[in-house]
C-alpha cells in the first residue's frame, strides 16, 4: 500500500520541481525528501523525475502518475473532513420516525426547517412509524429521533422524551350535523353519535383519549370506521359517516363539508420527540441540542392553532 506521506511529498515536488524549495515548504530536511522519493519509485517500480545539477523535470511516466496521486490525496483530505464533521454532529444522516398525523403540524414543519437551515449537510429521511412502535425502533437504533404523542410512550431504559407542543383535541363533525354551528361543546352531548377513530393498536393515543373523554361523560362509544391515516378520518367525517375527536391543528385541512368544534372541557395533547441517551451519534445529539433551543420548547402551549 502506497505511503500516503511519500505522496505528497511527491506532489510537493513535482509543483515546485526544486528539491530543496520542497524540502523548505514541506519543513523536513532535503535528504529524507530525497530517500522518500527514491523509495516510492522503487515501489511503483517507475522513474518519477528526470533530475541533474541544473533542473528537475517530471518524466512522463511522472507526469500521468501526479493526476493519480493529486486524485488520490484530494479523496483523502475530503474524507477527513467528512470525519471531521460527523464528529462535530454538523453533517451525516438522520432518520426521523412520525405518527401519521403529525406532519400536519406547525411544529413538525418548524422543527425540520430549523434544523435544514442549521444543520444543512445532515440528510434527513422520514418514515411514518406509529407511536407505539417508535421506541422499540429507537432502541435497536432503526431509527434515530421519533415524533408521536406522549400517551404513547412506553417506558424503556435510555429513551428520553421532549414535549414541544400542547394542543387542545377538538371534534370534526359534519357540517350538516347540529354541532356545526357552535363556538364549543360538551362532550356529553354527543353520547348518541358514531365515533371514527384509529384502527385498536395504531393511534393508541387517540383511541385512549376517546376512551378518556366518554368515561368522563358517562357513556360508551358507538364504534364506526376506522383508518390509519388522519386525512382518511377527515374525510370520512365529510361523508357523514360519524364524528372524530382529533387534534386542534387538523383543523388545518379545511376540509368541505366538515366543522371543527372547541370542547367545552379542554383535553390537552402532548407532542413529544423521543431519543436515546447515550446519543446515538453527535448528530441527534446536534439534532436534540437545536430543538431545545427552538421557542416551540420554550413556550410549547403557545402552539395551539384552534380554540
Amino acid at each position: 500500500m502506497l505511503d500516503l506521506r511519500r505522496l505528497r511529498y511527491f506532489v510537493t515536488i513535482a509543483e515546485e520541481l526544486h528539491f530543496g524549495r520542497a524540502a523548505t515548504r514541506l519543513r523536513i530536511a532535503q535528504p529524507p525528501l530525497t530517500r522518500h522519493i527514491t523509495a516510492l519509485e522503487t515501489e511503483l517500480g517507475i522513474r518519477l523525475f528526470e533530475r541533474s545539477t541544473r533542473a528537475v523535470r517530471l518524466t512522463p511516466e511522472g507526469t500521468l502518475f501526479l493526476e493519480q496521486a493529486r486524485a488520490v490525496l484530494r479523496a483523502v483530505d475530503e474524507a477527513e473532513e467528512t470525519a471531521r464533521k460527523m464528529a462535530q454532529g454538523v453533517t451525516g444522516r438522520l432518520v426521523i420516525g412520525y405518527s401519521s398525523s403529525i406532519p400536519m403540524s406547525d411544529v413538525f414543519s418548524d422543527v425540520v426547517r430549523n434544523v435544514s437551515r442549521n444543520l444543512p449537510e445532515v440528510e434527513l429521511l422520514f418514515r411514518e412509524v406509529s407511536s407505539a412502535s417508535q421506541v422499540q425502533q429507537i432502541a435497536d437504533g432503526t431509527l434515530d429521533v421519533g415524533f408521536g404523542w406522549s400517551a404513547e410512550k412506553a417506558a424503556k431504559e435510555g429513551i428520553q422524551s421532549l414535549i414541544v407542543s400542547r394542543d387542545p383535541l377538538v371534534v370534526a363533525a359534519p357540517s350538516t350535523s347540529a354541532y356545526a354551528g357552535k363556538t364549543v361543546i360538551d362532550f356529553a352531548e354527543l353520547a348518541e353519535e358514531t365515533f371514527l377513530n384509529y384502527p385498536p393498536g395504531y393511534g393508541a393515543a387517540l383511541n385512549t383519549a376517546l376512551d378518556e373523554l366518554c368515561s368522563r361523560a358517562g357513556f360508551t362509544p358507538r364504534m364506526g370506521p376506522t383508518a390509519s391515516q388522519m386525512t382518511t378520518l377527515i374525510s370520512l367525517v365529510a361523508a357523514e359517516r360519524g364524528v372524530a375527536v382529533v387534534p386542534s391543528f387538523t383543523s388545518a385541512l379545511q376540509r368541505s363539508g366538515v366543522a371543527y368544534v372547541s370542547l367545552a372541557e379542554p383535553y390537552v395533547f402532548e407532542q413529544t420527540i423521543i431519543w436515546s441517551e447515550p446519543f446515538s451519534s453527535t448528530c441527534v445529539e446536534r439534532f436534540i441540542e437545536l430543538v431545545k433551543s427552538l421557542p416551540l420548547h420554550q413556550d410549547p402551549l403557545s402552539r395551539r392553532h384552534f380554540m
